[in-house]
């Protein structure tokens, strides 16, 4: 009588593969799902949120009450100071969400701003500032410093006007140790974005003060900006540099902080 040949293990290691397969299946599919929610997150935002929409010149606003008139002014004033810049591309459309509620809207990391006031997503370039208040037309950050919307517009959309046009170049920079200042920013750009926005939250002689070790800073960061904004004036206004000359140049910011310095006492003899 011959025996029929048992299958069961056989069987048992398909039943094992197929259950492999269906979960790097479904492994997949969630992968795929998290990366379409993502970019739908960071890209779409106004899909799901920010209701209220204004579109004026090239810029487009969104935010999450009801769009006040004054916006206009506001926009008029951006878009002064972001012609200042020899970069500016009247081509380019600027798209800006505000928030009136800090702790709305916070689906994924890092896509408000969490220390700044505001915040530009690189390569995507939509620009979220991380309180807006409507009333006083001031943006603030998360420790409950205020600066004027406008300003800080300005200097977020030089950042999309730094990358519009040296997209390589501004990235790469973070890997050279000459752009990066001890506080991990890109100085040179930093320092432009506050050149051109202005309405520093440091007075130039308060900010040379502290610089002269006669005073110290109230709150760090201001006082980095401060020094970033410094450096890039003298560059500019003493030794009629260009960005694009500033950018592409070897320089240290303690080493152009020092002539900024002097030059300063020296005009105040």
């Amino acid at each position: 009588m011959d025996s029929k040949p048992y299958c069961g293990s056989t069987s048992s290691l398909q039943n094992h593969q197929m259950r492999k397969k269906t979960r790097l299946k479904w492994t997949l599919i969630s992968i795929f799902i998290s990366i379409c929610a993502f970019v739908l997150v960071i890209f779409y935002p106004q899909l799901y949120y920010f209701s209220n929409k204004v579109e004026y010149k090239n810029f487009q606003i969104y935010y999450d009450k009801k769009i006040p008139d004054q916006i206009y002014s506001t926009l008029d004033s951006v878009e002064k100071l972001i012609k200042k810049s020899d970069y500016y591309d009247p081509k380019l459309k600027f798209k800006i969400f505000l928030r009136s509620d800090p702790s709305k809207y916070n689906l994924l990391p890092f896509q408000f701003p969490d220390r700044a006031i505001g915040q530009t997503i690189p390569g995507i370039k939509n620009i979220f500032v991380y309180k807006y208040d409507c009333e006083t037309n001031t943006s603030c950050n998360r420790a409950g410093h205020v600066r004027s919307l406008s300003s800080i517009l300005a200097h977020e959309i030089v950042h999309v006007l730094v990358e519009n046009r040296w997209f390589f170049k501004s990235k790469v920079s973070y890997f050279d140790k000459d752009s990066l200042s001890p506080f991990g920013a890109l100085w040179k750009e930093e320092g432009y974005a506050e050149y051109i926005a202005g309405d520093l939250p440091i007075a130039l002689d308060e900010g040379l003060k502290i610089l002269n070790s006669n005073a110290s800073p109230v709150y760090t960061p201001h006082f980095e900006y401060f020094k970033y904004w410094l450096a890039i004036r003298h560059l500019i206004l003493k030794k009629q540099m260009t960005f694009e000359e500033i950018l592409h140049t070897k320089l240290q910011l303690d080493d152009v902080l020092e002539e900024a310095r002097q030059a300063e006492l020296d005009q105040n003899k």
